[in-house]
């Protein structure tokens, strides 16, 4: 979502599943040899399953079914987390949110990369500085999102990182400053997962960042031998973190949206704390709700007000952002045709309308779209200087006369 990211759910409905050694870990090894620990993985699934089929706004087939495959991607994302590269003692940067793992409301210009850490080890992040218009890091605590966690930690961006003449640049994650001259992302006793964005207005012709992250011991890489086999509890943990994850976010874009439908066509701020808590500080976002027969289009005005970066989206139901792989469903600043003055006109419709700036539904006739404006000048949502885009209902016929 739009500040919301990949990676930052941790033990979500499983936290004190660890307890002292002895009978709760027994118990929990039992459950592994039993087959019990799968059955109840495969309830909470069961469960998430029922978030799809209590929505009450579906429209028909493809939307129950577009909620399915969420619930397979989601899970997928939750057990490459949770399960794979759980370890922050190993930690690595993997990217759980992109062409076929979407999270509610994510950004197709962005690159998403998260790792788990730990808020009582020390990190470095390192790497050149690639060509992303934008770069974000944020550190999460506790459960993260899905989690209940308390939402986005620390935080840094880009103008707040030296970086050298060739690109190069270095990170440190620490609860200590490292001092003067060092680029520093604070951590919390509580942080549990970092997430990095790059944002970018090409992102298929523009180069990522190369990024590496290690931990560390007073500066010096801390070198781990290979890990142990397989514990069962820490299976036992991923697979009831993954089954809970997979239904709170499930219900977190459902609700979001169910909220967004009551006022169709016209962009409202209904969002809440589950998703607002969890954006980077740098980014205001703005949604609406289409809702189009076969003829119509929604005109979508709007000048952006000063920003590094812009964007218009659209996502299914579930808040997924629609098929950028083969629709042009997104546009920015870089991509979008804009007037001599700033201003511009996006037609969300299911067939080319025959003019500029074309977001294209891709077979919905529900769903949503969202707008983000994104950098360090940005007014905060509903600040002095903020934007909140126009919309128009209009016959697909007429808007060749605009």
């Amino acid at each position: 979502m739009s500040g919301t990211d990949p990676g930052t759910g941790r033990d979500s409905g499983a936290e004190g599943l660890a307890g002292p050694s002895g009978r709760a870990e027994d118990e929990i090894v039992g459950k592994v040899r039993s087959g019990e620990a799968w059955r109840e993985f495969c309830a909470l699934l069961e469960q998430a399953g029922e978030v799809i089929l209590a929505d009450r706004h579906p429209d028909g087939a493809l939307d129950r079914a577009e909620g399915f495959r969420m619930l397979t991607r989601l899970l997928r994302g939750a057990l490459e987390s949770n399960l794979e590269w759980a370890d922050p003692d190993r930690p690595a940067l993997i990217c759980t949110c992109h062409e076929t793992i979407k999270i509610v409301a994510e950004n197709p210009d962005n690159l998403y990369l998260g790792a788990r850490i730990s808020g009582d080890r020390d990190y470095r992040l390192s790497g050149t500085r690639g060509e992303a218009r934008w770069l974000s890091l944020n550190t999460f605590g506790g459960g993260g999102f899905g989690g209940g966690g308390r939402g986005t930690g620390t935080t840094l961006h880009e103008h707040e990182i030296e970086v050298a003449e060739d690109g190069a640049f270095e990170v440190v994650l620490s609860a200590d400053d490292p001092g003067p001259g060092v680029n520093w992302l604070r951590l919390e006793p509580d942080s549990r997962s970092l997430t990095i964005r790059q944002t970018f207005v090409d992102k298929a012709n523009q180069v990522p960042a190369a990024l590496s992250l290690e931990r560390i011991e007073r500066g010096v890489a801390v070198t781990m031998g290979p890990p142990g086999p397989l514990d069962p509890r820490h299976l036992y943990r991923a697979l009831l973190t993954a089954g809970h994850y997979v239904a709170a976010v499930a219900g977190i874009g459902a609700d979001w949206a169910a909220r967004q439908a009551e006022h169709p066509n016209v962009f409202a701020d209904v969002q809440e704390d589950d998703t607002r808590a969890f954006k980077d500080p740098q980014i205001t976002w703005h949604q609406a709700y289409f809702d189009l027969g076969a003829d119509e289009a929604l005109v979508i005005e709007f000048t952006p007000p000063e920003c590094e970066y812009w964007m218009i989206g659209l996502h299914n139901h579930w808040m997924e952002t629609l098929d950028y792989r083969y629709h042009q469903v997104a546009l920015n600043g870089g991509t979008a045709e804009v007037g001599a003055d700033g201003f511009v006109r996006c037609v969300v419709a299911g067939r080319d309308p025959g003019v500029p700036n074309w977001l294209d539904t891709a077979g919905h006739v529900v769903g949503t779209v969202g707008v983000r404006w994104v950098g360090d000048s940005v007014p905060e949502s509903g600040a002095p200087g903020d934007v909140v885009p126009t919309t128009r209902v209009m016959a697909v016929a007429e808007i060749g006369a605009l």
